[in-house]
């Protein structure tokens, strides 16, 4: 574990305060591939806004599913050029970009075919992918099918380099660093993998049966022609919520949408892989609506009694019209799903991710061509020789903005209010947005945002969010004092996955208005305020809104002023059971020992010792530091076995026993320590929670230093990821209602990716433990319980009635005597 800061992120801190009262300060520029940002055209191209997907009308196989969704590789002009040409009349020449994405697997491509597309084309593949909507109660099923295959079936290789020296999904099931050969291992082979891709869908936010969850080793290969020998086709966790399917290359699962109306989004979660299978594109929103707290608003800001409220609206629907080609049915549409995401470009218009470490340290490796604008030398030995993969890269920025899979794009809206679901969809890049009207090149009066949701539903309360501050609104059509933030330079903050469904209200703006969105969040990992901003060229600028008053509709009138929203309140949860105390951390080497050059920032090896008991003295002796970050992880603390106190932390690998077992129905506090210099977006699959308060601790004694903090307005409801900042306990509170086999991860996904993810298990009540959840205990639960005896994976420690961490005999035989003692009717 370590908590010592990288050494440009203290060169950034030493100077902050200077850079910032120098108004236009930013970072370093942000390497990238040989596309140049600045070269690229900003604000002509117009939003695209996701249609949604229509179910399926035909099947590859029984059992039918509401949803065949496939993931395929195709091209897309994410640039200026192509299509947008004859949308805007320019003649920009960028290449068209290769991506991944989803859409409905009866859907046959041509060979040339080209995203976006219209609708008519009747093909639904797009980047980001079309939206799948939901009602809350009804369930979804969907079939998900790994198609990543080339039209005569044979498998595509992935885009980027793969580092197999991570815990990863290993398809070729060989080479595990341990000696062993299986599947979902670390190996020693510092070699790109190039066969088949792995994939799993997880649908983010889901409250969700396990088997739907999308966990990270039940990946599945696709049914490709060419799958080598020996290569396993499946995880080892793989499974369904139906096992009927059969359709090769495909899982089939179902989800509950047992929430209130929310925003979700579904992407990849393969083990070791995500990070660079999301990075090539395969995302889309997944919307609930309706359900208790869902939808019903009033309006009490207007008049005497409170009336029906109502959200700027239509969205897009099924059947709709094309909300991208038809600019009859684009003008009507108020609510709009917005993913922005960091993308860097090669020349032809590929997608860049670095292909080795040194991109992380803003380094060149030896003897290769230089990183523009960094002289420096990454010069160490990686795995097998020493213990730092070779590919990975801790957190990866990058230097152009993507909004709905177009570069810096621009939206003609109406003078209207609109409502815009936020999604940060970034691999580590934290955003903190906000709105300023645009006199030519000079920034203007800011624009407010009004939150009204998170991640898991509505807030309890509106909040206009303006940079310095966040205040919450009564919902009596005032608009109080400004409510300080807890940093000036807090706006509008969105760590990765987060999301924020918010109102942007332009009624009264003169026709021609421009609107620009910005970002000031770090072009750096984030650790809170203050901080440097993004470059404002490039990475500090993400869209613009251009206000045309001929758009206006008919029904612009109705949508209720947001001072005058009164949200659908949720209650707390209740009083915790049981407190969970768990650590974030940074491992660094222990055998590799480096010089960091003050000029150059050039890394050298001074000495790579393994297996030294004396690593860490021997390396300060010789004047250098053990080589960091090797990993991130998740961990508990080890506590004296007498008296309970913290000893340390104790980092734990994806591997380890599990350490995180609620039982079902129980509502637990986690507190969330956090040791390392970075903010983490911690997310934990299948609950909602509440974040209750942020205190600072030491990091050597673990005693809290100051009081605790509540969230910011924006935080209150209920949210599925939330921003740990160093040196801070989060706590949070959440109830564990299905049970299973999941995980919690941070959603920085470089650090998911290696080590910084942990399984937890929802374990059966022994106080009553009705496995069949038909209200009884008999003798079909001892034998549901009898059948996990065979099980050989973590997932039946949800079984584990008496809590010895076991599955066997005992615990069917506790079960049993459970059904004996119920009392008999005579």
């Amino acid at each position: 574990m370590t908590i010592r800061p990288k050494p440009w992120k203290t060169m950034l801190t030493l100077g902050i305060g200077l850079l910032l009262l120098q108004g236009n300060a930013h970072a370093q520029p942000v390497a990238g591939g040989t596309l140049d940002p600045t070269t690229i055209p900003k604000y002509v191209t117009p939003l695209v806004i996701p249609p949604v997907m229509s179910k399926s009308t035909s099947q590859p196989g029984a059992p039918a599913a509401d949803y065949n969704i496939a993931v395929r590789q195709f091209k897309q002009q994410i640039l200026p050029g192509g299509v947008w040409n004859t949308v805007n009349g320019r003649n920009d020449t960028f290449g068209a970009t290769t991506v991944w994405s989803y859409g409905r697997a009866q859907d046959v491509m041509p060979a040339n075919f080209v995203a976006p597309a219209p609708l008519a084309n009747n093909i639904s593949f797009n980047y980001p992918a079309f939206t799948v909507e939901n009602s809350s109660g009804t369930p979804t099923s969907v079939r998900w099918i790994n198609g990543l295959v080339d039209a005569n079936g044979n498998y595509l290789p992935h885009l980027f380099a793969v580092d197999q020296t991570l815990h990863w999904a290993n398809p070729p099931a060989t080479g595990c660093a341990d000696g062993t050969n299986h599947t979902d291992c670390r190996t020693l082979n510092p070699n790109p993998y190039t066969g088949p891709v792995p994939m799993v869908v997880h649908v983010h936010g889901s409250h969700v049966n396990y088997l739907s969850d999308g966990y990270p080793e039940a990946w599945w290969l696709p049914a490709a022609k060419n799958i080598p020998a020996g290569y396993a086709r499946y995880g080892r966790l793989y499974d369904q919520y139906n096992r009927g399917n059969k359709v090769p290359g495909s899982a089939f699962y179902a989800y509950e949408n047992d929430q209130p109306a929310t925003t979700l989004w579904y992407h990849d979660h393969s083990l070791g892989i995500t990070r660079n299978n999301v990075y090539a594109g395969p995302a889309g929103f997944w919307l609930i609506r309706g359900g208790a707290n869902g939808d019903e608003f009033v309006d009490d800001g207007t008049t005497a009694a409170p009336a029906d409220g109502k959200l700027p609206g239509p969205a897009p629907t099924a059947n709709g019209g094309d909300p991208n080609f038809d600019p009859a049915a684009r003008a009507t549409i108020r609510e709009i799903p917005v993913v922005i995401q960091d993308r860097s470009f090669n020349a032809d218009g590929s997608l860049f991710y670095p292909s080795n470490r040194a991109f992380f340290e803003r380094l060149s490796l030896p003897g290769q061509p230089p990183q523009s604008g960094f002289t420096g030398i990454l010069d160490i030995p990686f795995i097998p020789v020493s213990d730092i993969s070779p590919i990975w890269n801790p957190e990866a920025f990058f230097n152009t903005m993507v909004v709905n899979g177009s570069t810096w794009p621009v939206f003609e809206v109406a003078p209207a209010r609109y409502r815009l679901r936020l999604l940060n969809g970034c691999n580590s890049r934290t955003l903190n947005l906000a709105l300023f009207q645009m006199n030519g090149l000079v920034q203007g009066p800011e624009v407010p945002f009004y939150q009204i949701g998170a991640e898991q539903g509505f807030l309890p309360k509106v909040v206009m969010v303006q940079t310095g501050s966040a205040t919450p609104l009564p919902g009596d059509g005032t608009i109080p004092a400004p409510v300080a933030a807890p940093d000036p330079q807090y706006a509008l903050l969105v760590g990765p996955a987060e999301r924020a469904d918010v109102i942007v209200d332009f009624t009264g703006m003169p026709d021609g208005t421009v609107i620009r969105m910005v970002n000031t969040a770090p072009d750096n990992p984030f650790g809170g305020f203050p901080d440097v901003p993004a470059d404002p060229g490039t990475s500090g600028q993400v869209m613009e809104f251009v206000v045309r008053a001929n758009l206006t509709q008919p029904s612009d009138a109705q949508a209720t002023p947001p001072q005058n929203l009164v949200l659908p309140a949720e209650g707390p949860l209740g009083a915790p059971a049981n407190t969970r105390q768990v650590t974030l951390n940074e491992e660094e080497s222990s055998q590799l020992c480096v010089a960091v050059d003050a000029l150059t920032g050039s890394i050298t090896t001074i000495f790579n010792t393994p297996n030294d008991p004396n690593f860490a003295a021997n390396c300060a002796a010789a004047g250098g530091v053990p080589m960091a970050p090797k990993a991130a992880k998740l961990g508990v603390f080890q506590t004296d076995p007498v008296t309970g106190a913290k000893i340390m932390s104790l980092p734990k690998m994806w591997a380890d026993a599990i350490t995180e077992t609620p039982t079902l129905g129980d509502t637990e506090m986690w507190e969330i320590y956090n040791f390392t210099v970075d903010g983490h977006p911690i997310h934990i699959h299948m609950v909602r929670f509440e974040v209750i308060d942020r205190q600072p601790f030491d990091i050597l004694t673990f005693a809290t230093t100051g009081p605790a903090t509540p969230p910011k307005p924006n935080e209150l409801g209920y949210k599925d990821t939330v921003i740990a900042l160093p040196g801070q306990i989060t706590r949070l509170k959440a109830k564990f209602d299905k049970p299973g086999l999941y995980v919690w991860h941070c959603h920085i996904l470089e650090h998911e990716d290696n080590e910084m993810m942990r399984p937890y298990v929802v374990k059966f009540s022994p106080a009553f433990p009705d496995l069949n959840g038909d209200g009884r205990l008999t003798v079909a639960d001892v034998l549901i319980i009898l059948r996990q005896l065979s099980v050989k994976t973590e997932a039946k420690l949800a079984y584990d009635l008496n809590g010895d961490g076991r599955v066997d005999l005992l615990d069917a035989l506790l079960l049993l005597k459970k059904v004996l003692a119920q009392p008999r009717l005579v």
